[in-house]
């Protein structure tokens, strides 16, 4: 067992992929709530390309360390893994400048500097592969079989990502594990007025939110769908949406529903406020009368977990990883079925109040405090395992 335990939280995503930069966020906020004994002699560093620094800002607090790379960097820490996968008798130590001990997530080698954990959120082009390109499809496959071969130890999100990897990747089943990540909110999140935020944005009392990038996958299509048929019933509910336009593997796809929403009359309906700040995303959250999360697929959803973490209801596609979740207050719909979703927003349009809830976002936040735990100390457990 190593004394001193460094370990490289290395940050994913980025402006094109908030979840990867929420995934790391999460992760360090929720080790750094264990107490003190638990945590004894552990350094917490992220790892940040330095043109997104910015986006890890929120993160300084719980870590000891923010280690932003540049370009040159990266490909000087690239060549040492190649050094230590390649030559062996090269000591390690001298291929590990940071003295890190685990990094998570990467893909390294069989002989690496460090020890290190794979992360595969899911399977996504393996199940909608019409979604993909060839190649990403092909890369996406090149990543998860060097992580199969190579990772000391693969973490899945979901136990259907878990099963997912079992039957694709035998042979690596014994070194996979499942860690269900938590929504980790700041004490801000609590403090504010939504209703502020809601003026601020010109937005009615009673509207329903949804908050995910307008990726195909996540089928904003059904909820526009759902709002075409109430409209032909004289029901006028408002959705509001945030998160980023641009769909790289379908760039015209944002324009299809823009024009959807032309032909269905629903202008005055959908609200579209594009990528806005977190804070004020979670004080919509807050304020919304529900969450609707209409995916298609999901490794494990954010946004789920947001809304858990603050007591909302929500609408959600009856999705595997949905049902795995399953938060308190949920309705759930048939996948891509507008005919089922538009009678939940009628029927939740009637029945729902505008947020908060204060009884149900207390309730909430003690339950969240409790899961952060069991998450920092599931994650401990899993890098003390390897190291």
């Amino acid at each position: 067992m190593v004394k001193n335990l460094h370990i490289c939280l290395n940050m994913v995503g980025g402006s094109s992929w908030l979840g990867g930069v929420l995934y790391i966020q999460n992760l360090a906020r929720a080790i750094a709530t264990l107490p003190e004994t638990e945590k004894a002699n552990i350094k917490l560093t992220i790892a940040v390309h330095d043109k997104d620094i910015n986006l890890i800002e929120p993160a300084r607090g719980y870590v000891n360390q923010i280690y932003a790379t540049s370009k040159w960097q990266r490909a000087y820490l690239k060549m040492c893994n190649f050094l230590a996968e390649r030559i062996s008798f090269i000591p390690l130590e001298l291929l590990n400048p940071q003295k890190i001990n685990f990094l998570y997530p990467a893909i390294a080698g069989t002989r690496s500097p460090y020890q290190w954990g794979g992360w595969i959120p899911d399977f996504q082009h393996y199940h909608l592969s019409h979604l993909f390109s060839p190649e990403e499809i092909a890369q996406r496959n090149r990543d998860q079989q060097q992580i199969a071969h190579a990772a000391p130890i693969i973490v899945l999100s979901s136990n259907m990502a878990q099963e997912d990897f079992k039957y694709l990747y035998p042979e690596a089943a014994s070194r996979s594990v499942v860690m269900n990540f938590v929504s980790c909110p700041a004490p801000e999140w609590f403090e504010l007025d939504p209703k502020l935020t809601q003026e601020k944005y010109k937005l009615p009392d009673k509207f329903f939110l949804v908050s995910n990038q307008f990726w195909k996958h996540k089928d904003h299509a059904v909820v526009i769908e759902a709002l075409g048929l109430l409209k032909q019933q004289g029901l006028t509910p408002t959705v509001v949406c945030t998160g980023s336009a641009t769909d790289y593997r379908n760039p015209d796809y944002y324009n299809y529903l823009l024009t959807r929403i032309e032909e269905l009359g629903i202008s005055e309906q959908v609200r579209l406020l594009g990528l806005i700040p977190r804070v004020d995303q979670i004080q919509l959250m807050r304020r919304s009368l529900a969450v609707i999360q209409p995916s298609l697929f999901e490794g494990w959803s954010t946004v789920v977990e947001d809304a858990r973490s603050l007591g909302k209801p929500m609408l959600l596609s009856d999705f595997p990883v949905h049902l795995e979740q399953n938060p308190p207050d949920s309705y759930f719909f048939e996948r891509s079925n507008a005919e089922q979703l538009a009678a939940l927003i009628d029927k939740t349009f009637t029945t729902l109040t505008p947020g908060p809830d204060v009884e149900k976002e207390s309730l909430a936040k003690q339950d969240n405090i409790e899961k952060i735990k069991v998450y920092g100390r599931r994650f401990l457990e899993i890098v003390r395992s390897v190291v």
